[in-house]
């Protein structure tokens, strides 16, 4: 096959032919001057061999440093010798290779050519750089060119070999071009037929740039050669030769897959304990995923992979680009259209490099948890109704909204509190309270209109929020109430009935915000309360007024106990047998700096409200001991105590100390308590006067007659005095019914050897009637008025300015 200087093609014959078109001399060539079982066994070789190199260099891929080294040398290894034994097969199949010989140096160095180019093509291939896969493809298909005519360049040993450039370079962009798209599949896609289809373009362009190369070929021999070339047996060595090498480089690339099957089989078995979702991916496809993330998008496990991941199945995509590591919130697209909301964690290079986890938590349950918090925050947790945040919340967004739109609303805040629901918890347990509570709730969510809000705002109390346009609605609304709260309740069978004092405030008319309008219907209901008719009562700005000077009290009253602003005054008590002084009572006085004398029946309820009482009492009986001591011609002093005093179990402990820091022997102290605040609790109150008595301290029931007046009282505990009420001695000579009363009093004491003193007598004829009855000791302004006790220019005593 020569090539003459006209446009003829010469064989080796000497044959001249015109010149042929390059796919068809491809195909003359392949059909009439190569050995067809020996091609068979080239593009066996070619197939098998390719196979094995794609998969090391896709290995090679997954891997990074040394250990990609490592696979791209065995893949470079695997990749040559496949290429070079199927060139050296095709080339004993080539029929005019009979009578030529081959240049073993030459034959050696198309293999290491081959192995060099190969190498170097496979790590441009895996490189990360935008188009290395498509430059390596070029490389791979350029490196097999140079091998096949560096090997055609070996047979051409005792003949000249000629070339056709346009079939030559028609070779290698045939084998170029199949290179990388070889590559490009082989090392992008993912799906099993992508794996495939990359070894056999491979072998495409194996086959495709030998064969041409071999129609470009023309081959004169100038010599014959002694002994013709054993092709079959030579071809079958090179064959078994090739085939040991791919056989090696396949038994690593099979170990190694079996052990990151076993690996991976490990790691999905504990993927699948996680609870969250997690799918691996590399370059933005899933390659695999656990059963969890499978279940989180209704899919099988099967169809996630190969998927986009950020893609379809998460958005927005920027849940995928935060911070490694980094918690971010995304949703995932379920199978059914619907959306799950998930917590997304990424992490780069796991489990190895190349790949990313994405970790997936279902916030369903969080988010319920939120949910629920969040109504607990602004909801009560026994009626269900908003609690007293949540109605503030909401009186602010109707205030702020109406500014938004310069239109002021009328709105009313209707308060309601129960009536004695301290009798219901009382009679029937917390728990029979609870179950009328929450009857209550349902009844004032069923009064109220849609446009309204209604709320619990404390343990007996209620709101509602009534934006209207005619005060009649107001009006309203509070019959519906006032009718739903009289029906009766049923605890545990037991017929209840309550009432409820409601106080209304009105926006803007009695508030220009939210709380003051709050405190105002407040202050309302504690007014309704107050009334002795309760029901309802219309917020109106003397109450304010009042609310404020309580609250001044109050504060003066902290201010009082620190700077010594009250006093003891005693006022005398007499024997009526003898007509001497048998004692003194102290009572608590208060001269306030700018009001001046205040009444203590204006500021002992407010300090008992306040809890004041506690100190200010603790103060008053350690001063009167004191007093007492300095002033023994007081003899007999006598101390009232407060029923918030008489509720603390310590108080036979403050007395005792009393009594100890001043010196006052026990005799000479009398603590006066009323009835009242005995029959609190007598299970608790009578064995604490018990341990007072024990102390040797006299008690006195204060105010007889004006309470129970029971004589099991005065039968359960021994009294030393009783003390008639001052209301009796005004009626005395007018009313024969008061006389009957001082009789009757007087004569239960003589008859249980318990002296009885009348407060309040001011005129002679009430001592004369009280001589008359057999009274013994007796007080009020005919003997004195209450005058202050000497010795009281120093400061409070040390308990009363350690209280404050």
């Amino acid at each position: 096959m020569g090539r003459a200087s006209a446009p003829q093609r010469a064989t080796p014959g000497g044959t001249d032919y015109p010149e042929e078109p390059v796919v068809p001399r491809v195909f003359s060539c392949l059909a009439e001057e190569h050995d067809p079982t020996l091609i068979l066994l080239a593009l066996a070789i070619c197939l098998s061999g390719a196979a094995v190199s794609m998969a090391l260099l896709r290995r090679g891929a997954e891997t990074e440093g040394w250990s990609r080294a490592g696979w791209l040398l065995l893949g470079s290894v695997a990749g040559g010798a496949f290429v070079w034994c199927t060139h050296f097969i095709a080339m004993l199949a080539y029929q005019p290779a009979a009578s030529l010989g081959f240049s073993p140096l030459m034959t050696l160095w198309s293999l290491l050519l081959a192995i060099l180019g190969w190498g170097m093509a496979g790590a441009v291939a895996v490189a990360p750089w935008r188009g290395a896969r498509l430059l390596g493809g070029a490389g791979m298909g350029l490196a097999i060119g140079l091998m096949h005519y560096a090997g055609m360049a070996a047979l051409g040993h005792g003949g000249i070999v000629e070339y056709d450039p346009a079939q030559v370079a028609a070779s290698l962009l045939l084998g170029s071009g199949f290179g990388m798209l070889a590559l490009r599949l082989t090392l992008r896609g993912d799906r099993p037929w992508q794996q495939w289809l990359g070894p056999l373009c491979l072998s495409l362009a194996v086959a495709a740039l030998h064969f041409t190369g071999m129609a470009a070929v023309a081959i004169i021999p100038l010599d014959a050669v002694a002994e013709p070339v054993a092709r079959s047996g030579l071809a079958l060595t090179v064959a078994a030769v090739g085939l040991l090498v791919m056989a090696a480089a396949a038994a690593a690339w099979m170990i190694d897959h079996r052990t990151r099957a076993e690996a991976r089989s490990r790691l999905r078995s504990l993927a699948d304990s996680a609870l969250e979702g997690l799918a691996v991916v590399r370059e933005g496809r899933i390659v695999e995923a656990n059963d969890t993330f499978a279940a989180m998008l209704g899919r099988d496990r099967a169809a996630l992979l190969g998927q986009p991941l950020p893609g379809a199945l998460l958005f927005p995509p920027g849940a995928a680009e935060g911070r490694e590591g980094v918690p971010v919130e995304g949703r995932l697209n379920h199978a059914n259209g619907s959306t799950l909301e998930v917590e997304v964690v990424v992490r780069e290079d796991m489990p190895s490099p190349g790949l990313r986890v994405f970790a997936f938590r279902d916030l369903r349950e969080r988010r319920e948890h939120e949910r629920r918090i969040l109504h607990l925050a602004v909801h009560d947790p026994l009626t269900g109704l908003p609690n007293r945040a949540r109605f503030a919340q909401r009186m602010e967004q109707v205030l702020k909204a109406a500014e938004r739109r310069k239109v002021l609303p009328t709105l009313a805040v209707l308060h309601l509190g129960l009536d004695r629901f301290q009798e219901v918890n009382d009679l029937h347990g917390h728990a029979g309270g609870d179950a009328l509570l929450r009857g209550i709730g349902r009844r004032i969510a069923q009064a109220v209109p849609p446009r309204a809000f209604a709320a619990r705002l404390g343990s007996d109390e209620f709101g509602v929020l009534l934006p209207f346009t005619e005060a009649v609605e107001v009006f309203d609304l509070i019959t519906r109430l006032e009718r739903l709260l009289a029906e009766p309740s049923y605890i545990g069978g037991a017929e209840v009935s309550v009432t409820a004092s409601t106080g209304v405030a009105l926006f803007p008319a009695d508030a220009r915000g939210g709380e003051e309008l709050r405190a105002s219907a407040d202050l309302a209901m504690r007014r309704a309360k107050a009334s002795p008719a309760r029901g309802l009562s219309f917020y109106h700005a003397e109450m304010d007024a009042a609310e404020r000077y309580r609250r001044r009290m109050k504060d003066d009253l902290r201010i009082a106990l620190a700077e010594g602003q009250f006093h003891l005054d005693c006022q005398v008590q007499v024997d009526l047998r003898s007509g001497e002084t048998c004692g003194h009572e102290m009572l608590l006085r208060w001269n306030h700096p700018e009001r001046g004398p205040i009444p203590p029946a204006e500021f002992i309820p407010l300090a008992e409200e306040s809890g004041l009482i506690l100190p200010i009492g603790d103060w008053v009986l350690r001063e009167a001991c004191a007093l007492a001591v300095a002033n023994p011609q007081l003899g007999k002093v006598a101390v009232n105590l407060s029923a918030v005093q008489f509720s603390q179990p310590d108080l036979p402990r403050q007395v005792e100390h009393a009594l100890a820091s001043s010196g006052l022997p026990a005799e000479r102290l009398e603590l006066e308590i009323t009835e009242s605040m005995l029959m609190q609790d007598r299970s608790r109150t009578l064995p604490l006067l018990e341990r007072i008595k024990a102390l040797g301290v006299r008690v006195a029931m204060d105010d007889f007659g004006t309470g129970y007046s029971s004589l099991g009282t005065l039968r359960s505990f021994p009294f030393d005095k009783i003390k008639l009420d001052r209301s009796f001695m005004a009626e005395l000579d007018t009313s024969p019914q008061a006389v009957g009363i001082l009789r009757a009093v007087i004569g239960i004491g003589r008859a249980l050897r318990i002296p009885v003193l009348a407060e309040g007598v001011e005129t002679q004829s009430q001592l004369e009637h009280l001589r008359a009855e057999g009274c013994d000791e007796v007080q009020g302004y005919l003997f004195g008025r209450p005058i202050p006790v000497p010795g009281q220019e120093r400061a409070p005593s040390e308990g009363g300015t350690m209280a404050a």
